[in-house]
């Protein structure tokens, strides 16, 4: 195969396909507005509708995902009501449906029962007090025959999600018969993800005049019989123009282009489009209104400025990329041309070292390497000589110890039984140690908030501790101010009875900290902890030998639900707040609490983070990341538990505890849990 240089094949790889792409784009990006200009209205229009049909697709399948969740739920809730509550119908009609919804967990907001009688179409029982005693029947000959065809079969119905006519809100409806076909059981539901994907639609669309400023606004019509904009609610009066053409284009099928007579730059284009899977309507019209005015102008610039820009781009580029080839192939090659003589064999040869770079660096290792590798070449040499000589030497002896050997395995029978002796009585001290430390796991446990405590300061919340040993070094403490809940995970030096010991002077001092001393802020708690833990634990410039130099590693965070606030301080351990599937890292300080340090503190740093509501906060030790494991036995790190945390984003806060719990284990495998872990989510 033929070889060729690194600067070869950057310049053939870089450069060329830089410089034909923006040529390419140059011609094209001239072609192309040279095209705007004369049919650019036509071209915006159609962009517009093809970017609305996007919009809508997307509202569709949302919606289509939103539908199969809902169906499961209100098809569960029928069953019920058919095959359990009304089984017997004779009280159907007096049945307090109220409480039977309440007694089903159905949302009281949401969630409505109706039961109709097929004989005479009348609603003799709902929990939507608007609808009691409507005929269901007067809704249209259509509804009548499909309310019968419900009555007649032995199944359940699920209806698509609708626009109520009313109240223009989503409603999605099931339909199941009783038992002896004398009613039906309808339920009717609200869907509050189904309206935030409409809102969302609705926000889209109206944010689409500002695409091109020519665009002056930009509706999308539904209802063939009595249009009316979806995203801005405008209905037409009866005399109204615009209500003729968009009556006239909804029955024909065909676009059409308005040209206002009293403004003559302003241009209405009306687009059909047909829906054919569509979930709340089957056909829309999309209306335009653009100011021709504007269009040269913008035009016109808009070529001048793309020219200029590529050509200057062009230029820059080609000139950028040759210079910086030369810099970085040149080193590169006369490395290879050493490296080439290195491998021959000759360990005495050297690497060129030359230049200040990333490749001298690599030249001075590369050389390092080759020196070490000639001493281990020559030593083992001369172990091996030494080792022959060894071995020639003891077999004689091995030889004459083969008879003591003999005379000692006599001895050391009765040894054994000595040993077993003892093996015994250090089991039993073992249980006893055992059995202390199982009621220090306790009065650990006891130190540590409830889950009900938990629960009531943050309700969409998770906590998992998965001690390494019996006893944790790892620790986890809340507490709720006038105005603030506080949470932090605690990482203390060690783990075991050593950590446990440093997490109840952790635990204490933090209560000092907040209950006694009444720090708010979370890097005054950690300043406070800090001077509480060195004073407890004798650490100080002049402490003895004696003072324990342990310390812990956390992050605390205060939470003002009031103003939307969260601060945050750490040591060692940052914090992890995603928002829109999106990981942000607040780093924390480069010092722990406690330790040996110097007699002046170093304060921590704080950070304050304004929360939106959905965002979702991590803290945690470094049990999780540091645990060996995997199909290549390495350590799980930071990395993929980021990219753990952002993949189950979607799930609850429950589901996440056990998707942590499930994928540790499965890392785990055959290896020993390395360290205590510890990791809190928590969503606002």
């Amino acid at each position: 195969m033929k070889q060729t240089t690194i600067f070869k094949q950057l310049i053939l790889n870089i450069i060329l396909p830089v410089v034909s792409a923006l040529v390419i784009l140059a011609i094209l990006n001239y072609t192309q507005t040279r095209t705007i200009l004369v049919d650019n209205n036509q071209k915006i229009n159609k962009y517009l509708a093809d970017e609305i049909t996007n919009v809508l697709a997307f509202q569709d399948e949302s919606l289509r995902l939103i539908e199969e969740r809902l169906n499961e739920r209100l098809e569960n809730f029928s069953d019920i009501l058919v095959y359990d509550h009304f089984r017997n119908t004779d009280k159907i009609v007096n049945a307090d449906l109220y409480k039977i919804r309440d007694k089903l967990g159905m949302a009281t907001d949401l969630e409505d029962i109706y039961v109709i009688d097929i004989k005479t179409g009348v609603i003799v029982n709902t929990t939507f007090a608007k609808d009691s005693g409507v005929n269901a029947f007067q809704f249209g000959a259509k509804f009548e025959e499909f309310l019968k065809s419900v009555a007649s079969s032995d199944t359940l119905v699920s209806e698509r999600i609708s626009i109520e006519q009313t109240t223009k809100r989503l409603k999605k409806y099931t339909y199941q018969p009783t038992l002896d076909h004398n009613y039906i059981i309808e339920i009717g539901m609200y869907s509050d993800e189904a309206e935030r994907i409409v809102g969302f639609v609705k926000n889209r669309l109206n944010s689409l005049s500002k695409k091109d400023e020519s665009i002056l606004a930009v509706d999308l019509f539904i209802e063939a019989d009595n249009p009316f904009a979806m995203n801005t609610g405008e209905t037409l009066a009866n005399e109204d123009v615009h209500k003729e053409l968009l009556l006239n284009v909804f029955a024909t099928k065909n676009d059409l282009e308005y040209k206002d007579k009293e403004q003559a730059n302003l241009l209405y284009n009306y687009i059909y489009t047909k829906r054919e899977n569509s979930i709340l309507y089957k056909s829309a019209v999309v209306r335009i209104l653009s100011d021709s005015s504007r269009q040269d102008q913008v035009l016109s610039k808009e070529l001048t400025k793309h020219i200029l820009i590529f050509g200057l781009t062009l230029i820059t580029v080609i000139l950028l990329i040759y210079r910086k080839t030369k810099v970085i192939t040149f080193p590169i090659k006369k490395l290879v041309d050493n490296v080439i003589r290195i491998t021959g064999g000759q360990f005495t040869e050297r690497a060129e070292v030359m230049g200040n770079n990333e490749i001298t660096k690599l030249s001075q290792q590369f050389n390092k390497m080759i020196a070490t590798i000639e001493d281990y070449y020559n030593e083992l040499e001369q172990k091996v000589r030494e080792r022959t000589a060894e071995i020639m030497s003891q077999k004689e002896e091995i030889e004459s110890q083969r008879d003591a050997i003999e005379e000692q395995r006599d001895s050391l029978a009765d040894k054994n039984r000595s040993i077993q002796l003892a093996y015994e009585e250090i089991d039993r001290q073992n249980r006893n140690i055992t059995d202390s430390i199982q009621y220090a796991s306790r009065i650990q446990n006891a130190i540590l908030p409830s889950s009900d405590y938990v629960k009531k300061l943050l309700p969409n919340s998770f906590i998992f501790l998965k001690p390494k040993d019996i006893v944790s070094g790892d620790f986890y403490w809340l507490a709720e101010t006038e105005d603030s809940i506080i949470v932090s995970a605690v990482d203390c030096t060690g783990h075991g009875v050593p950590g446990a010991f440093m997490s109840i002077v952790g635990n204490n001092m933090l209560n000092n900290a907040v209950n006694i001393h009444d720090v708010k802020s979370a890097n005054q708690i950690l300043d406070s902890l800090n001077k509480g833990v060195t004073g407890v634990l004798g650490q100080s410039k002049f402490a003895s030998k004696t003072a324990v130099r342990d310390g812990m590693d956390l992050a605390l965070c205060t939470i003002n639900k009031k103003k939307k606030t969260l601060e945050y301080a750490g040591a060692y351990n940052p914090l992890f707040r995603i928002r829109n599937n999106e990981l942000e890292v607040i780093k924390a300080d480069k010092h722990p609490i406690g330790n040996f340090i110097e007699d002046k503190l170093i304060p921590f740093t704080g950070h304050s983070i304004n929360y939106e509501p959905g965002d979702t906060f991590y803290i945690f030790s470094d049990g999780y990341v540091d645990q060996f494991g995997g199909p290549k036995d390495r350590k799980f790190m930071s990395t993929r538990f980021k990219e753990l945390l952002l993949s189950i984003q979607e799930q609850t806060m429950e589901e996440q505890l056990e998707t942590l719990e499930t994928t540790l284990h499965k890392w785990k495998g055959h290896y020993p849990q390395v360290d205590d872990v510890l990791v809190i989510g928590f969503r606002l």
